[in-house]
């Protein structure tokens, strides 16, 4: 019988399924990704098989689409294989991980050598940053006063929709970012809205988009994020790496029967 396992990264919710099982069983990730996600799980995590000592990881969103780097969910992979320490593959790239008192710690290479920022406007004057980084990413500013309205009652679905709509600047969708206190190295409060997924309670490529975004204006080397999920610390080196911590767990495995008849809420 096929199992899937739910997944919490910081408030992403996530189902994690072996390939090779789901295979066996004649269910193709895609399909189920689309059928289990997008009410309870923000998308389905596909273990793949193990190549030089790194696990493949994969994002499926709800709609079936490849949701790219998902940095939240591989802390996530990182937890559900029960060990210290490894190292996971995803969207071409390899990720350095370890278990740490906060949760889980990723550790990226050559990050910053990756990284582009640019300012940019939208046609209504509004100013963001592009940031490219494994995802695109829009971050902007948030003002309670110039909006006339809290962070948490901004209507942030009808915003990524506008952002989105700039098809020749983002011609393959983005992850729209909304953050109150941009630029501070602690204090930051983030939401979020991910291409093919809509708002999630988190997104760790996106609080690292939101990281970056702050470095290019100067703030410390050490970023500590908030999100409805939970909080995020982002750190650079010198070498160019930035270290990812938070938490995350997994829960035990459910049948795909339990999960089809919606009674798998929790881990």
């Amino acid at each position: 019988m096929l199992q899937l396992y739910p997944g919490d990264g910081c408030g992403n919710r996530f189902l994690l399924v072996r390939e090779s099982e789901a295979l066996a069983a004649g269910e193709a990730p895609v399909s189920l990704a689309q059928r289990l996600c997008g009410g309870t799980y923000d998308g389905l995590l596909v273990l793949g098989p193990s190549t030089s000592g790194a696990l493949a990881v994969q994002i499926l969103n709800p709609d079936g689409t490849d949701g790219g780097a998902c940095l939240n969910g591989l802390r996530v992979v990182a937890c559900f294989t029960a060990a210290d320490r490894g190292r996971l593959r995803m969207a071409g790239r390899v990720v350095n991980w370890r278990r740490v008192a906060s949760g889980f710690e990723l550790h990226l290479p050559n990050v910053l050598a990756d990284l582009e920022v640019e300012d940019f406007t939208l046609p209504d004057g509004r100013a963001g940053f592009a940031v490219s980084f494994w995802n695109p990413h829009a971050v902007f500013a948030f003002d309670p006063e110039a909006e006339a309205c809290s962070l948490r009652d901004f209507d942030l679905e009808s915003f990524a929709a506008a952002v989105r709509h700039n098809a020749k600047r983002f011609p393959n969708g983005v992850n729209v970012e909304v953050v109150e206190g941009l630029g501070r190295s602690d204090g930051m409060q983030m939401r979020v809205s991910e291409r093919g997924v809509g708002e999630t309670a988190a997104c760790g490529s996106g609080a690292l988009a939101v990281a970056s975004t702050a470095w290019f204006g100067g703030a410390g080397a050490r970023i500590s994020l908030g999100m409805a999920g939970g909080r995020l610390e982002i750190e650079r080196a010198t070498d160019g790496s930035v270290r990812l911590r938070g938490a995350a767990g997994t829960g035990p495995g459910k049948s795909l029967a339990e999960l089809l008849r919606g009674e798998c809420k929790g881990l």
